[in-house]
């Protein structure tokens, strides 16, 4: 039975990889390795006081990065996808925030949170052009649904 289910799952990732989906998506693929990352160090801070408080809040950051790429790619309209882009910018500078207060309080070294930092910039540099195109796309939609024939071609 349990031999079933593996291929099973081995079926349906062999599909996922060649359909297109959200999973194909780079950026995805950062913020889920960003976010595993950050579990880690959120397992490593104490288990008392604050430690508790800001696991969760920065567990919580990060992985919202990937779920609202994800939940972008779902939607229909490029507005509900820029938005959710957006939203997941804003996670991934949550992210960046949460892991300057963890290095600020002792709980990670300098070279730790500059790597991440780095690969919370880069998520959300990449976030920001996909944003930037995705308005482009819209604006372009709206210029040829606003186009106007001249009344000369009536005359």
């Amino acid at each position: 039975m349990a031999n079933q289910q593996n291929q099973g799952n081995q079926q349906t990732r062999a599909a996922q990889s060649t359909s297109y989906n959200y999973r194909n998506l780079a950026i995805w693929r950062q913020a889920q390795d960003l976010a595993m990352e950050v579990i880690e160090v959120a397992g490593r801070l104490p288990k008392a006081g604050a430690g508790p408080v800001i696991a969760r809040q920065l567990v919580a950051s990060a992985a919202s990065i990937g779920a609202n790429i994800a939940e972008g790619h779902g939607r229909f309209s490029l507005a509900a996808y820029r938005n959710h882009l957006s939203i997941a910018k804003g996670s991934a500078c949550e992210t960046d925030s949460w892991l300057d207060l963890v290095r600020r309080a002792g709980y990670i070294n300098d070279q730790l949170e500059a790597r991440l930092h780095e690969k919370c910039l880069a998520i959300i540099g990449t976030l920001t052009l996909k944003i930037r195109d995705l308005e482009r796309m819209e604006r372009g939609r709206h210029e040829a649904k606003a186009l106007r024939e001249d009344e000369e071609v009536y005359l």
